[in-house]
């Protein structure tokens, strides 16, 4: 009876269709963890060079203000104002700003899943 069923082949065959489909789920999360870290790296790199243009759009708007008003400091204190303001807003607003990047970050992550 055991050879007509063949119930060793069907446990073997068994064990590879669950080894299979294991490896299948674990390329297919390697895929997606892949997927994800390059985009990370991709923002992290655009936000990178996104610093470095404001740093020097920022020195040339305070040095384009000191020529303005023909003063050597000026322009600089007119830059370090407005991005003060720009900080004690998001001091401020911390929550708010925590809840929109929170709700990108899963934006993102369920895109991605």
């Amino acid at each position: 009876m055991s050879d007509f069923l063949k119930i060793g082949e069907l446990k073997e065959n068994l064990v590879k269709l669950i080894e299979a489909k294991f490896e299948l789920t674990k390329l297919n999360v390697q895929d997606k963890i892949e997927s994800i870290a390059v985009k990370v790296a991709y923002a992290l790199i655009t936000f990178i060079l996104g610093i470095v243009v404001v740093i020097f759009l920022s020195i040339l708007i305070a040095l384009g203000i000191n020529h303005l008003l023909e003063n050597n400091w000026l322009g600089f204190l007119i830059m370090f104002i407005f991005y003060a303001i720009i900080f004690v807003v998001f001091i401020f607003a911390k929550e708010s700003v925590l809840n929109i990047i929170k709700k990108r970050v899963e934006e993102v992550v369920d895109e991605n899943l």
